[in-house]
């Protein structure tokens, strides 16, 4: 692998930005550098102006992901998703496995590892999600299995009864086993009885449209969940780690926690942070271009959740990926509109893996809300940090994998679902100016894409990641 030099640019990590320049040899960081050194190198980058961040890790996406017993998955594979991520300055991520229902979590953990790595044009991990101990007896020895094979991170459903939701019980025990292998448990924090039974109530006054699916997933069933799991987690002795918070009530839950000292870190999503209820309540069966869980609510519900990443109660952002299509692909299995008119049929999830570090610059940085440092810290440093990969992702750093980002911070670019890599056939943030973007991503050192918006990645060049316990496991709030 030849070496290369970016030159003239603003490094920036989480604790600080500093003017240097970087040095590329076999895949790493090998220096960093005042711009007095001569340095010979086999290709020379021309940063001026621009800045060199981390590549970004997005640790919550779903490719090619199956839903619904299994009829259905997601409209983006491993490769076509992973191309996406990568144009959008994304350079890791972390998707889920799902126990198939003829074959233990173990087994589907590596086939699902094996497709993946055929495909996957950036560095990849898995998280396991456990199923309902009725679903497997004995899931807790694949866990202790799978721990040792870089699953060192397992989530846990608390919605959705009757298919993937665990009871207290079983969050106990799981969480203990956790906490003795250094394993981060993750949790969906819904209450799924409170789901079910708003859902039940909906359905019997005759409103099942689309638009329903907000109702029925209430702040108070994401709020209480997010306070259960926490006192669970902490009888136990465990860290713990929530997945996609979208009600600032929630939010809050674990903004008092971490004051009061709990090891509990949020993430949220761009699609909560920049897009609201008001934007789909009037477009009837198209809503379902909209439906995820918990949901995407109303405008009010936003200052809360950036008062939350600002001081620090919300501690990464990531996509939770799930694109579907609106129109119906020959060679897809049903999508959003399968069911029109009846919102619990309706496929859960949107796309944005390759629009995140856009959206959040522009509505983070560019808004005035936080700097890049903190940028850094949500979309690259943080979860690296959280997922066992860091030093290796997540800075600029002598040693670390060369996943970088050469950021444009005056790009003027429209996102627009044609300019998109991403297969979804709609884009939740059509038409929004973006005033910053990644003009070159490079993955181990080789770039991915260049000015032009080239690509270079070959299918199957993103490794698999045998990740190691969570290095954050402090709560410095």
């Amino acid at each position: 692998m030849g070496s290369t030099l970016i030159r003239g640019g603003t490094v920036v990590n989480a604790d600080a930005a500093v003017r240097a320049d970087v040095l590329i040899r076999d895949g790493v960081v090998a220096a960093l550098g005042t711009g007095t050194e001569e340095w010979a190198a086999d290709r020379v980058v021309d940063a001026e102006g621009m800045l060199v961040m981390p590549g970004g890790i997005d640790a919550h996406t779903h490719l090619e992901y199956p839903i619904d017993g299994f009829t259905t998955r997601t409209a983006d594979d491993f490769h076509s998703g992973t191309v996406a991520a990568a144009h959008g300055g994304t350079t890791t991520v972390l998707d889920f496995v799902k126990k198939e229902p003829d074959r233990g979590l173990r087994d589907t953990y590596r086939a699902r590892r094996d497709t993946a790595a055929a495909k996957a044009v950036v560095d990849f991990g898995l998280h396991a999600i456990v199923p309902p101990r009725a679903q497997q007896p004995d899931v807790l020895d694949d866990l202790r299995e799978l721990a040792g094979e870089g699953a060192t991170s397992w989530k846990f459903f608390m919605a959705y009864p009757g298919t993937q939701m665990v009871d207290d019980g079983e969050l106990l025990e799981g969480f203990d086993l956790a906490r003795s292998l250094g394993v981060l448990p993750m949790v969906h924090a819904e209450n799924g009885h409170m789901i079910d039974r708003e859902t039940r109530r909906l359905l019997a006054d005759g409103r099942s449209a689309e638009v329903f699916h907000a109702t029925a997933h209430g702040h108070e069933a994401e709020a209480e969940a997010v306070h259960r799991a926490v006192v669970l987690a902490e009888s136990v002795g465990t860290p713990l780690y929530v997945v996609h918070v979208s009600s600032a009530a929630a939010a809050d839950e674990i903004g008092r926690a971490r004051a009061a000292g709990a090891r509990v870190w949020g993430e949220t999503c761009p699609q909560y942070l920049a897009v609201a209820y008001e934007d789909y309540a009037e477009l009837g069966e198209k809503a379902a271009a909209y439906l995820c869980s918990p949901p995407i609510r109303e405008r009010g519900n936003q200052a809360g959740l950036w008062r939350s990443l600002v001081t620090g109660a919300l501690s990464t952002v990531a996509t939770d990926h799930a694109g579907f299509c609106l129109h119906q692909p020959e060679d897809l299995p049903p999508q959003k509109l399968r069911s029109p008119g009846y919102f619990p049929k309706v496929p859960n999830g949107v796309p944005g893996i390759e629009d995140r570090l856009m959206v959040l610059w522009e509505t983070g940085v560019a808004a005035g809300r936080f700097d890049a440092c903190r940028f850094v810290e949500l979309v690259a440093t943080q979860p690296a940090k959280l997922f066992g990969m860091f030093p290796h992702k997540g800075a600029v750093a002598v040693g670390a994998d060369a996943d970088l980002l050469v950021w444009d911070p005056a790009a003027d670019h429209v996102i627009t679902a044609a300019g998109s890599h991403m297969r979804t056939d709609y884009n939740l943030y059509e038409g929004m100016r973006v005033t910053g973007r990644p003009v070159r991503v490079f993955s181990r050192g080789e770039q991915l894409v260049g000015p032009d918006g080239s690509f270079e990645g070959a299918a199957g060049r993103g490794r698999f990641l045998t990740r190691g316990a969570s290095t954050r496991t402090d709560n410095p709030y």
